[in-house]
């Protein structure tokens, strides 16, 4: 998904570089050549599910932010279905790959998610948009840059669909519309970018973590 205005494009190029290595790193070319090791996979998955309860408290928070009341619908329609992906990957997913549930965030999960949480309770609510949107359009991005290199009969092929529907796409350029509109008026921009990168880098920081599960036993 592109940027949609100037200021959401000066976002995608100022983070790109981060975004490059995030696509090039070990865990995302392991998962799309479907030789990623399962405690690797299995740490990132069950990561993810103690994760979308917090993204999606940050988004309820979000809600609450809104100047407007579409905008506010959107971001509660974000939380009830981030709430719903979460309740899918732990009752679906686990049980599919055979993975038992995490108790606790690990530090780069935990990290990530009090990022998100501190931005929506704290920041403005055009620099709280800006950090939540890489879960978004960071994600989505790579979710298609792992499926253009993806191979056939991928073991992880249930995990990489997860994010490729055409439901999935409009959230991520709504959001993005969301964001551009947020910069017009804004007196912030910096701060938008800012938060729109460090939450970039979190993405890079939790499949990286990911990677150091490799050589421990299963």
């Amino acid at each position: 998904m592109k940027a949609v205005g100037p200021f959401t494009q000066k976002l995608w190029e100022t983070a790109n570089p981060v975004y490059q290595q995030i696509i090039s790193c070990q865990f995302v070319s392991e998962l799309a050549a479907g030789t990623l090791s399962k405690n690797c996979f299995a740490h990132y998955l069950t990561q993810d599910v103690l994760y979308l309860k917090k993204d999606a408290d940050a988004l309820g928070n979000l809600s609450k932010l809104a100047s407007c009341n579409e905008d506010r619908l959107f971001f509660e329609k974000l939380q009830n279905d981030g709430l719903e992906v979460e309740q899918i990957v732990r009752e679906e997913y686990l049980t599919y790959y055979k993975l038992k549930e995490a108790t606790n965030q690990s530090p780069a999960f935990a990290d990530y998610s009090d990022f998100l949480i501190l931005h929506s309770r704290e920041s403005t609510y055009e620099v709280a948009c800006a950090a939540l949107l890489p879960c978004f359009w960071i994600y989505g991005a790579v979710g298609n840059s792992i499926s253009a290199k993806n191979v056939a009969n991928n073991p992880y092929q249930k995990f990489i669909d997860t994010y490729s529907s055409d439901v999935y796409e409009f959230y991520i350029r709504r959001f993005i519309e969301i964001v551009e509109k947020n910069s017009v008026f804004s007196g912030n921009k910096n701060k938008m970018i800012e938060a729109f990168v460090l939450s970039t880098q979190h993405e890079l920081n939790v499949f990286q973590e990911s990677m150091l599960l490799k050589n421990q036993e299963s």
